[in-house]
């Protein structure tokens, strides 16, 4: 089992590392293209928009950039659970990724929840 990274930018850019090899190992089919794209592009908005977040010029700011990572969290699992099914293998990272996004939107919206008062 992975150990938990507790620092959040660091525990979103591992997420996205993690994404980009699962998808390498999947390999490009017509159908794993388009969830490949798909899904490198909301781990990596993630962790870019949690960036982006922790340079808010103004607490608006920092909810708004929260609220678009969220939201590319919860696309995300739509994404994963797509490539599981197109993958032509079974591997115990798809579900560890899909718990992972599951973590990572919880941990945002009590974020949004203290900070959107």
């Amino acid at each position: 089992m992975e150990n938990k990274i507790y620092n959040l930018e660091e525990r979103l850019k591992s997420y996205h590392i993690r994404t980009i090899k699962l998808c390498k190992r999947v390999g490009n089919t017509p159908i794993s293209s388009r969830i490949i794209s798909q899904i490198v592009a909301c781990s990596g908005s993630a962790g870019a928009n949690y960036c982006e977040a922790s340079e808010a010029m103004s607490k608006k700011d920092f909810v708004k950039s929260l609220k678009t990572s969220r939201k590319e969290l919860r696309e995300y699992s739509i994404w994963i659970a797509g490539l599981k099914e197109a993958a032509d293998f079974t591997d115990t990272e798809f579900d560890a990724l899909l718990q992972e996004s599951k973590e990572l939107t919880y941990i945002f919206t009590s974020i949004i929840k203290k900070a959107d008062v």
